[in-house]
């Protein structure tokens, strides 16, 4: 009984160990593909016509050679997942500069109203 048990255990740890070697494995070849994915190049012509119609997986999101540090990399299906979905993401949250001017002008046009009202409050407690 005491040598099952100890077998069980050994097995045990064997896989689990096996387990966090490929999630530590996992970890890095996504940080890599983050780190690459910075240095993708999406034509400006291609993003605006197919924007709304592509996603991750489209093949313009395929990591290149000129684009990252170890073309090795491009034979992990983890890597080049990761890199995909990196680079769609950092075009899909690009924005055009009339979406900065809406919201940074939306938050002069509220502190604008807050100073308001606190002189307001502060020349009504003068006043009193």
């Amino acid at each position: 009984m005491l040598k099952t048990g100890i077998l069980f255990l050994l097995i045990f740890l064997f896989i689990s160990e096996s387990f966090c070697k490929q999630k530590e494995h996992n970890r890095s070849m996504v940080k890599a593909a983050r780190a690459d994915a910075k240095h993708s190049r999406l034509d400006n012509a291609i993003w605006k016509k197919y924007r709304l119609k592509l996603n991750h997986t489209s093949d313009y999101f395929k990591p290149d050679t000129a684009d990252i540090k170890n073309p090795v990399l491009l034979q992990d299906s983890v890597y080049v997942e990761a890199y995909r979905v990196e680079a769609y993401k950092r075009y899909k949250r690009q924005h055009t500069p009339w979406h900065f001017l809406a919201v940074g002008g939306s938050i002069a046009a509220g502190a604008f109203i807050l100073l308001g009202a606190v002189v307001i409050i502060a020349y009504t407690a003068a006043e009193s």
